[in-house]
């Protein structure tokens, strides 16, 4: 439970409210202020598909279930032409929802209690099975589990992934099987895998079959956890005549891999391999209107969309200023046109990109478009459409025209919300770096107060979204601004909009330089923490925010910056780190490929100076701001970074949130609400109590407030000055 006495009823009543509600518009949005169950309560849209005959959409949500202690998916379907909807099932999981092809049903990956299996759901809601592997193999941070990332709650897969060729008669598919036998003795480079495990793990494998007309089963080939494409994107081909195409990695002795695209001859029953590349930037092999593959390519405000075709052959459409992923991706049957999901480099807005033989028309909508599925003709599709201040709701877009018209709305009770105004912002820091993101003002905002202000940041996810948990972790953003605060929504500065930003996050990710790692020091974090002081600086000296009271906020890579600007800056008066680690001394045995372009080798080496530079526990003296960690699996370096401000004597608190069990860890992005309740209440209280000097009477660890009291008192003094970074 929450403690809260309404978080037994408030999901069930939040789930008997959705069934036949139409979408409504922005203005006729009227009434009350966010509550912190409407954070918990913001739905997730992780799944969307059209019937074949364009009249019916399914599609499922994912919610926070106090009572299961996680989120569950609601699998609902919409009338289109009617625009109404209905909840259909309830299920732990619920992904790839795909139309199977000569049907009007659907298929899906689901668990409603017997582990991740394939269904066949019918338009009239009817849901029976297609596949069932009952030998389950558990995923997640468990005991006796195969990790899949931190993101992943415990659950149990029994098939993997699947995909349908074009006429509906095979079936391609993936499952987990776990290794036989008892634990292996382990040498070398696999004892060293080891060094950062917290829970115990058991061996498996991806297998891939494909299931002919007549219902033979073939095994096509047996792949490594490891494998990234196996695990994540086993479901992701290309039928092309009798072959089917996908993708595997294939480690080669480098931090980074090499992506091999192979192929399954159906007939000839064997393998070949059809190319390779070294950078694998989506999961999806996008595919042009010419057979190529699409990619965006450049720096600057503008990039080049090209598709490469066999050899050396290249076509370029333009240049244009966005991105390209596999988010929104489809090809009509006739290959003649494909579409692709666009993120703006301007507002950091999901849209579509139509990619013809004759050139490119981008499409947009009033908020980000995602999650769609269109047509076979790719004439319309169906998606939702959400933004900063807008909550998620189904939408139908006409591709030819462009036209956008409300269908139903995902979420009723977001609707009731009277919307914050949200502004874009984009900050050009003192060397000419710019960073995008989002102001989201106080309720009663008055142009001539200045008001505390939070920055929150994590990477480049300060984008047209609605209260998203990957941007705003437990940090609740809207219930800052409801009390009063300015919160600053702050993307680090765009790598494609600088040749020298772009190199230094290449060599971060592939593991070496160049560029040095001082250089990269610099341009992936001073740079950033100079975006975000500076971007304080211009709020200041419009009026809007007091510098004296400036808070700042970041789980993950965000965690990174706010570690580093507590260390390189006096600006902030309060800060909290959210389940990082990332940059200490100790953190380089769990991952040296990362930490190599950064410091140069180990701490326990020549390079020890770098660390001694810029590592933020070897810099606690400098700070003087009261830092709260929260965290899902306590690492070294989180207790490393806690145990060095405690010496520095600065105020400082570190809180751990527990998994569901004994044997399993809360994820990296917080699944059990009673967690996410209690870690956004007390980032309300230790914000509160630092900037605003108040005592929050809904503290959810009162007795915590004297120790606060103790440490205000006894502790270094605090900043609360605009001094700008050096």
């Amino acid at each position: 439970m929450l403690n809260c006495p309404r978080t037994g009823r408030f999901a069930a009543a939040f789930l008997a409210a959705v069934a036949l509600s139409p979408a409504s518009l922005a203005g006729e949005r009227k009434g009350r202020p966010w509550t912190f169950e409407d954070i918990l309560l913001v739905p997730e849209v992780n799944e969307l598909a059209l019937s074949a005959n364009g009249r019916f959409a399914i599609y499922a949500t994912e919610t926070a279930d106090a009572e299961a202690k996680r989120t569950r998916a609601q699998i609902r379907i919409v009338n289109i032409g009617a625009r109404t909807q209905r909840s259909i099932a309830n299920a732990d999981i619920a992904r790839s929802f795909k139309n199977i092809p000569g049907t009007e049903d659907w298929s899906a990956l689901l668990d409603i209690g017997e582990g991740l299996q394939l269904y066949r759901i019918s338009t009239d809601g009817k849901i029976g099975t297609i596949v069932k592997n009952r030998e389950l193999v558990s995923v997640g941070k468990a005991d006796l589990s195969v990790a899949m990332g931190g993101g992943t709650s415990p659950h149990e897969i029994g098939i993997l992934a699947y995909d349908w060729s074009s006429d509906g008669q095979w079936l391609w598919y993936s499952l987990l099987k776990a290794k036989p036998g008892q634990p292996l003795v382990r040498f070398d480079e696999a004892v060293t895998r080891l060094r950062s495990r917290r829970r115990s793990s058991i061996e498996a494998e991806v297998e891939f079959f494909l299931r002919a007309p007549d219902g033979s089963i073939d095994r096509i080939i047996t792949r490594p956890t490891s494998d990234r494409m196996a695990m994540h994107a086993g479901g992701k081909v290309i039928w092309r005549g009798d072959e089917i195409l996908f993708r595997t990695e294939a480690p080669d002795g480098t931090p980074g891999s090499v992506f091999e695209t192979r192929a399954w001859d159906r007939k000839q029953k064997s393998i070949r391999i059809v190319s390779n590349e070294r950078d694998a930037r989506t999961l999806t092999m996008l595919r042009g209107p010419r057979g190529g593959a699409l990619s965006t390519t450049g720096i600057g405000a503008a990039l080049e969309l090209r598709e490469s075709g066999p050899g050396e052959e290249r076509h370029r459409y333009g240049r244009f200023a966005f991105t390209i992923s596999d988010r929104n991706y489809a090809a009509s049957r006739d290959g003649r046109k494909a579409i692709v999901g666009t993120r703006s480099l301007k507002t950091s807005r999901y849209g579509l990109a139509l990619v013809q033989r004759t050139g490119v028309r981008e499409i947009y909508g009033a908020g980000s478009l995602s999650k769609c599925s269109f047509d076979d003709q790719i004439s319309f599709a169906i998606c939702v459409e959400e933004g900063v201040s807008m909550p998620p709701r189904l939408v139908r877009v006409d591709i030819a025209r462009g036209g956008i018209e409300p269908i139903v709305t995902v979420s009723p009770r977001h609707e009731e919300i009277t919307p914050l105004q949200a502004r874009a912002r984009t900050w050009i820091n003192r060397n000419g770096y710019k960073a995008s993101g989002y102001v989201l003002y106080p309720r009663d905002f008055r142009p001539d107060t200045r008001y505390p202000a939070i920055v929150i940041t994590h990477g480049f996810d300060a984008d047209e979204r609605f209260a998203k948990a990957e941007n705003q972790w437990n940090y609740p953003a809207q219930l800052f601004a409801e009390r009063g605060y300015v919160v600053l929504l702050i993307n680090d500065p765009s790598p494609y909009q600088s040749a020298d930003l772009r190199a230094a996050y290449s060599a971060w990710s592939r593991g070496s330089g160049p560029p040095n790692p001082e250089t990269v020091r610099r341009l992936i974090w001073i740079e950033g923490v100079h975006s975000l002081v500076d971007a304080i600086g211009e709020l200041a000296a419009e009026g809007l925010v007091d510098p004296a009271r400036v808070g700042i906020a970041g789980y993950s890579r965000g965690a990174q910056m706010v570690n580093v600007a507590i260390t390189q800056t006096q600006i902030f008066s309060a800060a909290s780190s959210g389940d990082g680690g990332f940059l200490e001394p100790s953190g380089y045995a769990g991952w040296p490929a990362s930490y190599d372009p950064v410091y140069g080798g180990s701490p326990m080496s020549e390079h020890f100076e770098q660390y001694r530079r810029f590592a933020p526990s070897l810099n606690a003296i400098k700070v003087c701001t009261p830092v709260l960690q929260q965290v899902a699996a306590a690492s070294p370096s989180q207790a490393e970074l806690f145990e060095a401000l405690r010496a520095a004597k600065v105020p400082t608190q570190l809180t751990y949130y527990p998994g569901a069990s004994a044997a399993s860890d809360e994820t990296h992005i917080f699944h059990i609400p009673a967690n996410r309740m209690l870690a956004m209440r007390e980032n309300i209280a230790w914000f509160d109590y630092w900037l605003r000097g108040k005592r929050d009477a809904d503290a959810p660890f009162p007795e915590r407030l004297a120790m606060w009291d103790r440490m205000a008192e006894h502790g270094k003094p605090r900043c609360g000055t605009a001094e700008a970074a050096p």
